[in-house]
């Protein structure tokens, strides 16, 4: 491997030799749009005169990564420009000169003045991150917490001996402008035009209250966890994310890594997806973007299919208006001029999938044909609306974090000896950045934090308090929270179900009146079937719903508990989510488990039928509840209902 002996100036060579590739990359790049028949006036390519071999190992499979393997370009010329496998080393070689003055190697020391990307990915990094990356994996972790006036409770986890991370600030450090934030200038000449609009409805003319608080910690390639995502600022977190995402690409040197893709964006429905490679396509500064019209045709609604039931709430209305169709992922490979939709893995810069999307390519063990070296040096990753994972599968977000960064099976044409040090080591993880967005923190997100986030930049996370759900409920009942005694978590399972069948469910039977319309809302389809199954075989007049139940099926059901012919109704929180049918004929309802989205508590009580009289409610809660039940009860009674001495507690709406 080529040995680093000062890499300031190996880093200024190659950005010396891709200034001169700019130069001569013009006239070759617009006769090549003008000979493929590219470049018309919305900036779409023609896909008439495309048609390159697969190759070996491709062929019909491909499909699966939602690739286009007819339409591979030829842009070696503009690789070389950012450094990809058609670029030469030998630039940055005859860089290393050992006969200069030693300025060069005390400037690439002080990390306060190497640029975010470099401080965080330069092969610099790689002799102090054995140390830093040991105290990562015991927890030597310095924690502060703040309160601030726009992201609200902030926490910090820093290391002690990290002198390369720059003094964190949110936006308390003075106006900053781009060129403070090392905004690479062909973004900044797009950013008034894709931000200015919400910017300056808030007085400002770069960035929101809101984007000028977070973006400077996310430059400084902390990882984040900003549980304050709201349909209100999704416009503010969604130019920040793409921002972020082409600046790193734009900066990246990418015959330094395994492989060519380094971000990783995670979105639950194709038309977050849409929305989010809409905003990257406007602030690449690329003029033209290909396979534009076949993404927009793949991505959007087809005609007359963009109704929504204006019944449903306006959560359901927002979070589903577009294709939701939940497995989908797309390669984006950037160049000078040109944005291409649909590249191949291996020759993308930006992944774009939703986690059922990379869970089809990834596999499980076992399986014959499985690839994951395309994860190999991600160096950003987003997973834009995690909550929203937990209502389809969080297996499979877990399993792509599982496969980030692994040494790679085969070698995809890398040139080993300009690999990072780190990289050939297995430490990349330590310094990938983890950005994860959600409305609302949850223990897997948490876990999730804990068990894959090793950023030797440290973590933030960011968090509000709640007023509780509980006071949007408009139907006059009592509800009775029951704390279930003190337990390990692992036994939790079993430890609520004997609790249901011994304590709850025994009060249901007292009264023939009690007996019906009797609504149990569980969120985790495994207790859902397990609850279901004792029901059944204890002989009680009982229907159940789920995601997994047809239309038809749940339908039929539904009636049926609405006119009484049924007892008691199972409904999983994934049901609700996907369908939100109003629930007739309810007077009583028991919650299994707290809901994770904690709306739905007040939705499931409001639809209770005001004209029964004898309404009740109840609800289980263990310690290990305490996000979701601060959700619904509000922040000030959380702590006293987990830890005082009752074991229920009353509330009356």
């Amino acid at each position: 491997m080529v040995q680093t002996k000062n890499p300031g100036r190996e880093l200024r060579a190659l950005n010396r030799d891709r200034d001169e590739d700019d130069d001569d990359d013009d006239g070759d790049q617009e006769m090549e749009g003008m000979s493929n028949g590219q470049g018309d006036s919305d900036g779409e390519a023609s896909e008439s005169g495309e048609g390159g071999e697969p190759q070996e190992g491709e062929g019909e499979d491909d499909d699966r990564y939602g690739l286009d393997v007819d339409d591979i370009d030829n842009d070696e010329d503009e690789d070389a420009r950012l450094g990809g496998d058609g670029a030469t080393s030998s630039t940055a070689e005859n860089g290393l000169d050992n006969d200069e003055d030693d300025e060069d190697d005390e400037t690439a020391k002080d990390a306060s003045l190497l640029d975010p990307i470099t401080r965080q990915f330069s092969d610099v990094v790689s002799a102090p991150l054995t140390t830093l990356s040991a105290s990562v994996d015991a927890g030597a972790w310095e924690l502060d917490a703040l309160e601030h006036p726009v992201l609200h409770r902030v926490m910090t986890m820093m290391l002690k001996d990290n002198t390369r991370v720059a003094p964190l600030h949110f936006g308390d450090g003075g106006e900053q402008t781009l060129d403070d934030l090392k905004v690479k200038p062909r973004i900044q000449a797009q950013w008034p035009s894709v931000n200015g609009k919400i910017a300056k409805k808030t007085g400002n003319q770069i960035f929101t209250p809101l984007q000028r608080a977070l973006f400077p910690a996310m430059n400084a390639y902390s990882d984040i966890f900003f549980a304050n995502q709201s349909y209100k600022y999704e416009q503010d977190v969604r130019n920040l994310i793409a921002l972020h995402a082409l600046n790193h690409v734009y900066n990246e040197f990418r015959d330094q890594g395994f492989t060519r893709p380094k971000v990783l964006i995670l979105a639950p429905f194709r038309h977050n997806a849409l929305q989010i490679i809409d905003t990257l396509m406007a602030l690449s500064g690329t003029s033209i973007q290909e396979n534009k019209k076949r993404f927009h045709s793949e991505f959007g609604l087809a005609p007359g299919e963009d109704a929504v039931d204006t019944k449903k709430p306006d959560d359901f209305r927002k979070q589903f208006a577009g294709n939701i169709d939940d497995c989908f992922r797309i390669g984006i490979r950037l160049s000078r001029k040109k944005m291409k939709l649909y590249s191949e893995f291996y020759t993308s810069d930006i992944l774009v999938a939703s986690p059922l999307g990379l869970k089809m390519i990834i596999g499980s063990n076992g399986d014959k044909k499985r690839d994951f070296d395309f994860l190999s040096s991600i160096e950003v990753v987003v997973l834009d609306q995690a909550d929203v994972f937990l209502m389809q599968n969080w297996d499979h977000v877990k399993s792509i974090f599982d496969h980030l960064n692994l040494i790679p099976k085969d070698p995809h044409g890398c040139d080993f000896s300009r690999v990072r040090s780190y990289a050939l080591d297995g430490r990349a993880k330590y310094v990938r950045q983890n950005i994860v967005l959600s409305r609302f923190p949850t223990p897997e997100i948490n876990a999730l934090q804990t068990g894959y986030a090793k950023n030797v930049a440290g973590r933030i996370k960011v968090t509000r308090a709640f007023e509780g759900t509980i006071s949007d409920i408009v139907m006059q009942v009592p509800q009775l929270f029951h704390r279930i005694p003190a337990h390990a978590v692992q036994d939790s399972p079993d430890v609520r179900f004997n609790y249901f069948i011994e304590q709850i469910l025994p009060t249901l039977r007292k009264s023939v009146v009690q007996q019906t319309h009797t609504l149990i809302f569980i969120p985790s389809y495994f207790d859902f079937v397990r609850v279901r199954n004792y029901l059944k075989e204890h002989n009680y007049s009982v229907g159940a719903i789920s995601e997994y139940a047809t239309r038809s099926s749940a339908d039929r059901t539904r009636h049926q508990f609405a006119k009484g012919e049924i007892s008691f109704l199972l409904c999983t929180e994934r049901y609700h989510f996907f369908r939100r049918h109003r629930l007739r004929g309810v007077r009583h309802i028991v919650f299994y488990q707290l809901p994770i989205i904690a709306s739905f508590y007040s939705d499931m009580l409001n639809q209770l039928d005001a004209q029964a009289g004898d309404l009740t409610c109840s609800v289980l809660f263990s310690a290990f509840d305490k996000l979701s039940l601060e959700r619904v009860v509000g922040s000030a009674r959380v702590d006293r209902m987990i830890k005082g001495q009752k074991d229920t507690f009353m509330f009356t709406s």
